[in-house]
């Protein structure tokens, strides 16, 4: 999901107020050993925190790279044959929730598919519910 860059600006001035708010508060207060070391374990951890994300950000003009043919995730080769009757389902290719996601599939050499009767369902290529 895309955010905009005003978004992103109020998101990096909130976190940064957070992560010098407390030990700020803690170091005026008078603090003991114990709450300077806390303040300064928060403070390094926020500012590490902050670098790393705004470092490992994608620029905006890297686009998302696209899947290529030679990437088939889901592969059916040399399928058999394929039948179902009175109902069923038989699927001896590649079988999916949806194509939406982007992921190619391939299917080489597919065999025949029969399906008999009503509601009967035979694949033997790549088959989405």
């Amino acid at each position: 999901m895309p955010v905009s860059k005003r978004v992103k600006a109020v998101i990096v001035a909130s976190a940064a107020a957070a992560i010098v708010s407390t030990p700020l508060y803690w170091l005026l207060g008078g603090p003991d050993s114990g709450q300077l070391a806390a303040a300064s374990v928060q403070g390094a951890t926020g500012v590490i925190a902050l670098a790393w994300s705004l470092l490992t950000a994608r620029a905006p003009s890297e686009p998302e790279p696209a899947p290529r043919a030679t990437d088939a995730v889901d592969l059916a080769s040399d399928t058999g044959k394929s039948s179902a009757r009175d109902g069923g389902r038989a699927i001896s290719g590649v079988l999916c929730e949806s194509r939406a996601d982007g992921r190619p599939a391939r299917v080489e050499r597919s065999g025949d598919a029969i399906a008999e009767g009503p509601g009967s369902v035979a694949c033997s290529g790549v088959h989405c519910r």
